[in-house]
């Protein structure tokens, strides 16, 4: 049930008024939340609302067991085995011990969509009680309601569960601009999603389906646009996910913090799928030692938190071998000294040059991230440097002119909480914007919707 979809719109439409007629109980609305995901997940594959169930509740019964009994790391390395095992069989065992449907047919589903966010969600839990930054909650119905919670259940954002748990086990709130900030989210990145990646959609599929006998122009622009695409369409949802949030009185972590405007590859990571790269460092790069004592011992926990990174994203040598990619482009960054304190604010000629070579460097990567396998990327990547055809392009025109509009506009608004933060224009300039939005959104909506969303897959 995708957010761009009529049924969604049902759905929100039934949810939403409910779940406020009980603003004066939090415990109630916890039952509604819990319940309507569990429905909203269930349009996927009723057996994986099955293994939620499971994963819920063997963390709820450890997390209190982490509270009453003195061997606490074994009921932590017990809780994370068995969270992080039933991701492994769902997801991976395929692709790395072969084909058991014979004694694991119960885990094959119609999509393991969801899996990788709410196990993370879990497991965090788990882990914050262990360090005594969260006491257990004694109320399945409220751990299962954070897990579960709809906006963010399908494709993140991840939550911490020390700083985002707290809030399901407390009275919310919604008003006019409450509601207003979701709508300037939500309508951003309906545009983001629906309308500029959908049009990047075609030609990438096109260029790439195609490279063997398109010149090596096309082949770059579609590293291009595929850049655009993943950002459009991911960052277009999580707007949508914070937004709707927002009005059920939730709080959910940002995604994104105009990526594209980066000037290094470390500023670019540091607003690229945030709620990742949080949960990376908070339960990977610390405990690993950070930054450690040396260049040589920090360059190693990058190169293991980007690798880690790559196996998260899927069961697939490619992502492996996309996030080791980064990784070594992250390490030469240190060695060269091309990074960027977090203060420096001054944009300028030099600063345009820096963003255009951190964008070309991160959309190379994506060809191991786009292409189905090993083979097909290689070839890919030779036949970028076949220098056999001069020919312009003449498709993706109108999806990269959008793109580039959009990351302008995240420039100038660069001092903004979101770029899409209009607050300090007047109510009747606000109120025009709004409606050329909700026009443009009509008018540009394609027939064909792609509804599917990138990582939904991952």
């Amino acid at each position: 049930m995708p957010f761009n979809s009529i049924n969604f719109i049902y759905f929100f439409g039934v949810i939403c008024p409910i779940y406020w007629l009980f603003k004066a109980n939090f415990k109630i609305q916890n039952i509604i939340l819990l319940v309507g995901s569990l429905y909203f997940y269930a349009q996927v594959d009723l057996k994986l609302c099955a293994l939620w169930a499971v994963i819920s509740l063997i963390t709820w019964s450890l997390g209190n067991a982490l509270e009453k009994f003195q061997q606490r790391k074994t009921i932590l390395w017990l809780g994370l085995f068995l969270i992080f095992s039933q991701l492994f069989i769902a997801k991976y065992y395929n692709w790395l011990l072969g084909d058991f449907s014979g004694t694991l047919s119960i885990y094959k589903f119609a999509s393991t969509i969801g899996l990788s966010y709410y196990t993370l969600a879990a497991s965090s839990y788990l882990v914050d009680i262990y360090r005594k930054k969260l006491s257990p909650v004694t109320n399945p119905v409220t751990l299962g309601a954070y897990l579960s919670f709809f906006p963010q259940l399908l494709s993140g954002p991840i939550p911490i569960a020390y700083k985002d748990l707290p809030q399901y086990s407390q009275s919310r709130s919604i008003s006019i601009n409450s509601v207003e900030e979701a709508t300037q989210r939500i309508l951003w990145g309906i545009f983001k999603k629906v309308i500029v990646a959908g049009l990047l959609a075609k030609p990438v599929d096109y260029i790439f389906y195609n490279h063997s006998e398109l010149g090596f122009i096309y082949l770059w622009l579609a590293i291009v646009l595929y850049s655009f695409q993943v950002y459009m369409d991911f960052s277009g949802y999580s707007d949508m996910a914070w937004g709707i949030a927002k009005l059920f009185g939730i709080k959910i972590n940002a995604n994104f913090n105009s990526p594209f405007i980066s000037r290094t590859i470390d500023e670019f990571w540091r607003r690229w799928h945030l709620s990742l790269s949080a949960w990376l460092k908070e339960y990977i790069y610390l405990p690993l030692g950070g930054r450690g004592s040396n260049k040589w011992q920090y360059m190693v926990n990058i190169f293991i938190v980007f690798f880690m990174s790559g196996v998260w994203h899927g069961a697939n040598a490619n992502f492996i071998l996309w996030g080791s990619f980064n990784g070594l482009l992250f390490i030469l960054a240190i060695l060269t000294g091309w990074t960027r304190e977090k203060n420096d604010t001054q944009y300028g000629m030099k600063g345009f040059f820096s963003m255009l070579l951190v964008f070309l460097s991160i959309a190379f990567t994506r060809v191991f991230f786009r292409s189905p396998d090993f083979a097909t990327a290689i070839t890919y990547y030779q036949d970028m440097f076949k220098l056999n055809d001069f020919s312009i392009p003449d498709i993706g025109i109108m999806g990269l002119g959008l793109s580039a509009m959009i990351v302008f506009v995240e420039w100038l608004q660069r001092n903004k909480k979101h770029p899409a933060d209009i607050f300090g224009w007047s109510l009747s300039i606000r109120l025009v914007i709004y409606a050329s939005v909700i026009s443009v959104i009509y008018w540009m909506w394609p027939t064909q919707n792609p509804i599917e969303y990138i990582y939904f897959k991952f």
